[in-house]
């Protein structure tokens, strides 16, 4: 063998290490050369005698190996079926050495083990993982529109019995290493030294001979009758199918493939599983769930974060303690950053306060606030009590209420107190960053960043750059989203900036919709069986009916050409009906538990302030209902591309994917744009034009149309 790049082969008396450490990359994948190196060194432990163990280790800080090489995945998407299906079961043959081999393996895990990385590893005989919060184990196959195809399927349920399994593999979560000792993936959680306990786990089990009678056991069925395989069907499959809601064929074939292979033995099991692998394997749903992790990976690297990297803020202060204002400082303080909270009403800043330190400490298993959490949380939040204390910030973030003139006025007392290299952000949602900016004494230092809510829940954060911001301060401001665990696109300054400019389209085409006598119902539905997480209706009232008029109303003032404004939202308005709020909106909202979603129901008031004589039979329309809702947010974000607002379609298909809950398995809206192409958008578009001069074509579609010819 050529020497190893990306891995290395030592011996520490009988135990052989094997050490990942991918010259490339800060994360170890299992690329083709990977497997190609560690096939070698399998084949010079073969000729080796007197080793009685091998264990897997990283050099990697956090991660033992991230999965495999989706680049590599990518470039194969339009091989042949047997190909696959040979690419599967390669791997599966090598990493069975391992199951095979005259040795006890040991897959020694510190940080993130998922994917082709847990596959090898429930291929070793052992597995250890470090107490670190960094020990993830997982199989996300699913959330690429596969599941593991080098005998994950297989060996797993074999190991911690078919129920651990189907829930690990068809729902595509990690977990930690707690409870993959509880559920009998690891042998024990390291507190001290790994490779110590890995050597001393090897003699053990040399002595003991446990790890050949777990061989003979795991090549043979999995001990499950065929009743209780029934049941496990029956319910797995129901609630895959209402989490995926049917656009997510991967959970739902892992657990029709782990249910069929379960009476077989071992060698069976993998035949069948890599023969099930290949259909899923450049599907549609596969290439467009790829095409999200590529835009994932990508807002990780652009802008280029600043050089050198700036360090972490030693206090940030977060000005405005409403729903956004405490969601940001929460975010700020689950990072273990410092945070000032400043508002002008004493009482709402006591609360504002208890709420960032609830909210912050929250527990996904508690499902609410960690005690112990609080504690360390209420050391990180205080108040902000004078304009000198909040200036002194390394970021100070506007989070008022949307008023260009109280914005503008708070700003201005700020920015002359503040650092020469402080940032100054607002979280504005539609007042231009570039009048904001008006009178600061340094507009190259201030730029919109702007959250979602809710903040704890969206991962994306709009970087928005004013006429007068500089390179440097975008770059810093969107190096630090990510540090807090957001996700940033950059956006030009304009009406709405990226995401509302576009999702407004789609929101005021529903009521538009609603006005003209189209039942709601039907509405609802058809965003849904796209794929959207609920119905535009139910999102107006998720946002507030008076949110979206005062957007609407900047949007129709901005585009008064095709922005033909509902009328029914300000009339519910008016009507004080402000959606989930306050229980009144586009549906009825009747009091539900604490931290329970509201679920609506039809309201007659509505109905009545509708006016429609007799409901519109949409069989007869000559258009498709979520054409007429999608295609507006398409024509919309060819402007913007146009307008410059972002400079790559790419930047577009991921704000709305993290933005609005585009569904992923779509891709973006320009990729499934693309499925479709451009002259069938064009006929859809036919059918649609008599409603407006919003259905227009735009030059950059037409132009599309016209390369492809």
């Amino acid at each position: 063998m050529a020497s190893a790049q990306h891995t290395r082969l030592e011996f520490d008396g009988p135990v052989a290490l094997l050490t990942l450490d991918h010259a490339q990359r800060s994360a170890n994948l299992l690329s083709s050369d990977v497997l190609d190196e560690i096939e070698a060194h399998l084949d010079t432990l073969a000729g080796r005698d007197g080793v009685q163990g091998l264990v897997f280790l990283s050099a990697k800080p956090g991660v033992f190996i991230a999965g495999a090489d989706l680049a590599e995945f990518a470039a194969g998407l339009d091989r042949p079926k047997d190909q696959i299906v040979g690419v599967s079961r390669r791997g599966q043959t090598l990493f069975a050495r391992l199951a095979e081999a005259p040795y006890v393996s040991v897959a020694a895990i510190d940080g993130v083990c998922v994917g082709g990385g847990a596959e090898l590893a429930v291929w070793c005989d052992r597995r250890l993982m470090t107490a670190s919060s960094k020990s993830q184990f997982g199989f996300p196959e699913v959330k690429l529109g596969l599941f593991p195809g080098w005998g994950g399927t297989a060996r797993t349920p074999r190991m911690v019995g078919l129920g651990g399994a189907v829930e690990l593999v068809t729902g595509g979560e990690s977990i930690g290493a707690a409870e993959a000792y509880k559920l009998g993936l690891v042998s024990a959680v390291v507190t001290g030294d790994l490779l110590a306990a890995a050597k001393r786990l090897i003699e053990a089990e040399q002595e003991s001979g446990q790890y050949l009678a777990d061989r003979q056991r795991w090549a043979g069925p999995v001990a499950m009758d065929e009743a209780e395989r029934g049941f496990l069907g029956v319910t797995a499959g129901a609630y895959i199918q209402q989490q995926t809601g049917g656009h997510y064929p991967a959970p739902l074939a892992a657990l029709e493939l782990m249910l069929e292979a379960a009476p077989l033995p071992l060698d069976e099991a993998l035949k069948l599983e890599a023969e099930s692998f290949a259909p899923l394997f450049g599907s549609k749903e596969n290439r467009a769930l790829l095409n999200v992790f590529f835009l994932q990976d990508r807002a990780k690297k652009t802008p280029p974060a600043p050089s050198p990297q700036p360090p972490a803020p030693a206090r940030v202060s977060v000005l405005g303690a409403g729903v956004m204002g405490q969601g940001i400082a929460a975010a700020h303080a689950r990072r273990g950053i410092p945070v000032l909270l400043a508002d002008s009403r004493p009482e709402a800043l006591a609360n504002g306060i208890a709420g960032v330190v609830g909210e912050a400490s929250y527990d996904k298993a508690l499902g609410g606030p960690s005690a112990a959490r609080a504690i360390e949380m209420a050391a990180l939040v205080g108040p902000g009590l004078s304009d000198e204390a909040l200036a002194e910030s390394d970021i100070v973030i506007e989070a008022i209420y949307e008023d260009l003139r109280a914005k503008r006025e708070l700003l201005g007392r700020l920015a002359p107190l503040a650092a020469d290299d402080a940032l100054l952000c607002s979280n504005t949602s539609t007042i231009p960053i570039t009048q904001l900016a008006q009178g600061l004494p340094h507009p190259e230092r201030f730029c919109g960043l702007h959250f979602f809510n809710p903040v704890r829940k969206m991962p994306l954060v709009e970087v928005i750059r004013g006429a007068e911001t500089s390179d440097a301060t975008v770059a810093q401001a969107a190096a630090h989203a990510r540090r807090i665990g957001k996700t940033p696109v950059v956006v030009a300054d304009g009406p709405g900036f990226l995401v509302n400019r576009l999702l407004l389209p789609y929101m005021n085409e529903a009521a538009l919709m609603a006005e003209e006598g189209v039942p709601i119902r039907k509405i609802e539905g058809a965003a849904k069986r796209f794929g959207m997480p609920m119905g535009p209706l139910t999102l107006f009232d998720v946002v507030g009916l008076d949110v979206a008029t005062h957007a609407g109303g900047v949007m129709a003032a901005a585009f008064p050409d095709r922005m033909q404004a509902a009328s029914i939202v300000p009339r519910l308005v008016e009507a004080d009906r402000l959606g989930q709020k306050n229980g009144r909106g586009f549906f009825d909202y009747p009091s539900s538990k604490p931290g329970k979603t509201p679920r609506g129901e039809p309201s007659a008031e509505v109905d009545a302030m509708l006016e429609v004589d007799s409901p519109v039979d949409v069989a007869e329309l000559p258009y498709d209902l979520a054409d007429r809702l999608l295609l507006p947010m398409l024509l919309e974000a060819t402007r913007a591309i146009e307008d410059g607002i972002v400079a790559d379609v790419r930047d577009v298909d991921l704000a709305l994917i993290l933005g609005i809950g585009f569904p992923p398995h779509k891709g973006g809206l320009f990729f499934w744009a693309d499925q479709v192409g451009a002259d069938a958008i064009l006929q859809r578009l036919e059918t649609l034009t008599p409603l407006g001069s919003r259905f227009e074509p735009t030059a950059m579609l037409q132009e599309t149309k016209r390369f492809y010819e």
